[in-house]
């Protein structure tokens, strides 16, 4: 697959897509009406609508990319996915949700965590068609940390490969630097397994499913919101929370949320270090505060136009680049002109990290 000149692609970032009666056909009897699930009106307006347990979202838009090139199924069926890359001469993909994304949004907890149980299930058996290739985020809710514990255990043993928490703690409880967490994080990072942060499932809406002309007129704002929700949260929680000082070892990602931001970012974080220090109180790091951005984080892009201006501050080794196939602004067919084109001014050896083996280090692929 990467012959002829062409390089080893693996996604750090693609998606499955969710039937969508699966909740409804699996958790509806428990949970009722605030099961996650397609509904035909939304405010008086009838219409192909699912309800997330946050949002009601307007559907047919997220799999364009699938639909251009004759391969929506991709989204849900794994042997056509596996087509997918032998066409675009992908040899990986990391299989994230799609409806389950904006479903950690969900503010019951019971509900959330059997909503994630039943795609960690559906996640691992599309993954097993081909587990070489088809490489699965299991969905971990936070909101009771011993269940979040056991669901890692089981997904593990399932196949699955990293656990992908909410971006944000549940909104009724501690922030993720509460020591409540650490046992997570310790089982974590004991069984070597990593842990992702994806956009879209913190607390800021998606105002791609903006209905009303009043949330219409707000959605650039809340936009960006959403695009940058991870800079308070990384700095707040896991550097100057000290998650990651406590556990030295364990593999944190940032995924899709590009990396043109992270220079000032990094430089931001050791102003407040440094030059804010007397007037703000932040507890004494054991190193340089954008250290841990360039040295504990992997950080997933899909196409910034920037990247090669950001990259040499952040390192190139802790880059991933991702499709997000099948999504809207995905990168399907095109994947191998796509990467040569956008890495092109870096040297071949650096290529091969940023389309794939800097993925095989963050997932732990080679195991």
């Amino acid at each position: 697959m990467s012959g002829n000149g062409a390089l080893k692609v693996i996604s750090g970032d693609s998606h499955v897509m969710e039937p969508n009666d699966m909740w409804e056909k699996t958790i509806f009897k428990k949970w009722g009406d605030l099961t996650p699930r397609p509904v035909p009106e939304y405010n008086g307006k009838a219409g192909n609508f699912f309800y997330s347990g946050a949002q009601t979202l307007i559907m047919g838009r997220s799999d364009e990319s699938a639909k251009k090139i004759g391969m929506q199924a991709a989204g849900w069926d794994p042997a056509v996915r596996l087509q997918f890359q032998e066409q675009a001469h992908v040899a990986g993909e990391m299989m994230n949700a799609t409806r389950m994304l904006l479903i950690m949004q969900h503010p019951h907890q019971g509900v959330l965590r059997d909503c994630a149980s039943v795609f960690n299930d559906w996640l691992a058996d599309y993954c097993a068609h081909d587990p070489k290739r088809l490489f699965g985020v299991a969905m971990i809710p936070m909101g009771d940390v011993d269940w979040a514990i056991r669901e890692v255990e089981r997904v593990v043993k399932k196949g699955l490969r990293v656990a992908d928490v909410p971006l944000t703690a549940p909104a009724d409880g501690p922030p993720y630097r509460d020591k409540v967490y650490d046992k997570f994080w310790a089982r974590c990072q004991e069984m070597q397994l990593p842990v992702q942060l994806h956009s879209i499932t913190g607390r800021i809406p998606d105002p791609l499913h903006f209905h009303t002309r009043d949330e219409q007129e707000t959605a650039p704002g809340v936009l960006l919101d959403l695009l940058y929700e991870a800079m308070g949260e990384v700095a707040n929680e896991f550097i100057f929370g000290k998650i990651l000082d406590r556990f030295p070892t364990l593999k944190f990602i940032l995924s899709e949320f590009e990396i043109s931001w992270l220079p000032t970012y990094m430089w931001r974080l050791d102003q407040m270090q440094e030059s804010f220090a007397a007037r703000l109180p932040l507890p004494k790091l054991e190193r340089r505060a954008s250290e841990y951005v360039k040295t504990r984080f992997w950080h997933g892009m899909v196409d910034d136009g920037l990247a090669d201006k950001a990259i040499p501050h952040i390192g190139i080794d802790r880059i991933i680049w991702g499709s997000d196939f099948p999504h809207i602004r995905s990168i399907g067919l095109d994947a191998q002109s796509r990467v040569a084109k956008m890495f092109e001014k870096f040297p071949p050896a650096d290529r091969a990290k940023l389309v794939g083996g800097n993925a095989v280090q963050a997932y732990n692929l080679a195991n």
